[in-house]
């Protein structure tokens, strides 16, 4: 059985074609048993209304609804919960894989993958700074975090087996990026490439403020690298400082006046008062996330369970 997990927040619209493209995929690959697990992430637009109408028993689906949006990470991590297939398939409530990535997750898997990385050939976001920051994050993090198996080029999707869900299931973090998770547990890991498709209806519900947020989670959960950069920056600005402090006491001795000093140590002492607050700020994120932890609240709350089989 493969499980496909669906995150959905606000996607009314997409109900109807996210129910017929599973229906395609089982028709595709009779040979599978196929169940479909929607994470209903919150929404306030009837996206759980408008599956339900739509879903038959011959759908094998479940439908789980959260209490408040949590965010994608949250639900999928929710979908595999519910899970029951030997394997899960993570697929966008906005109809962006085609049927041919399908194929190539399910091949990969057969030939004993236990982990495939969907990758995007082509993107359908405008270029931009937040589409920017996104590739700029997936090539720095893939260098210097404790995942080395990350794609450089930015997961999209992923396959993981049963064992992987096992142990994804098991991690108790709350600030999570589910996929770094994946990638840290190790196994076999393959990837498949698409070029993805145009969302059909509505518009993307990722936006910069959570992609900022899970930039922060996933180097706080697998990385000392920004702590690391923060040590150099302050030992490169104490040696600035010293030698400048050198130069002004042989100029002083010297009998040189300084042009415009006030201003420069004006600079000098803003400049480091700002990264002084940056780096406190750097290490508030890491504590903050360890007391998130320390707590020990549940990543979810479930608000209801239906099932369609």
């Amino acid at each position: 059985m493969l499980s496909l997990v669906v995150p959905a927040y606000n996607e009314r619209e997409n109900a109807a074609e996210i129910v017929e493209f599973v229906r395609a995929i089982r028709e595709r690959h009779p040979a599978y048993d196929f169940e479909l697990v929607v994470v209903d992430d919150g929404s306030e637009d009837g996206t759980h209304e408008a599956l339900a109408q739509v879903l038959q028993p011959a759908d094998h689906a479940t439908i789980v609804r959260l209490s408040r949006n949590f965010g994608s990470h949250a639900a999928i991590t929710a979908g595999f919960a519910h899970a029951k297939g030997d394997a899960a398939l993570t697929l966008s409530a906005d109809r962006q894989e085609p049927m041919e990535a399908v194929d190539d997750f399910i091949r990969t898997w057969e030939d004993g993958a236990d982990i495939v990385w969907g990758l995007r050939i082509t993107r359908t976001a405008k270029p931009g700074p937040s589409e920017w920051m996104a590739r700029g994050f997936s090539k720095i993090y893939q260098s210097n975090s404790d995942v080395p198996t990350y794609p450089r080029e930015g997961p999209s999707q992923i396959l993981v087996s049963r064992g992987v869900i096992d142990a994804l299931n098991s991690m108790p973090e709350l600030n999570r990026n589910i996929l770094a998770m994946a990638a840290w547990t190790g196994f076999r890991q393959e990837r498949i490439f698409f070029h993805q498709l145009p969302r059909p209806h509505g518009t993307s519900k990722w936006t910069t403020k959570k992609k900022v947020k899970l930039v922060l989670d996933s180097f706080v959960e697998f990385s000392a690298a920004p702590i690391q950069w923060l040590a150099i920056l302050g030992m490169v600005l104490g040696a600035t400082g010293l030698v400048a402090l050198l130069t002004g006491v042989g100029l002083l001795v010297g009998g040189l006046a300084l042009a415009g000093a006030a201003t420069l140590v004006s600079g000098v002492v803003l400049l480091v008062g700002g990264l002084i607050l940056f780096g406190l700020g750097l290490v508030g994120e890491y504590v903050w996330r360890a007391g998130d932890d320390a707590r020990r609240r549940p990543l979810y709350l479930v608000r209801s369970v239906s099932t369609h089989e």
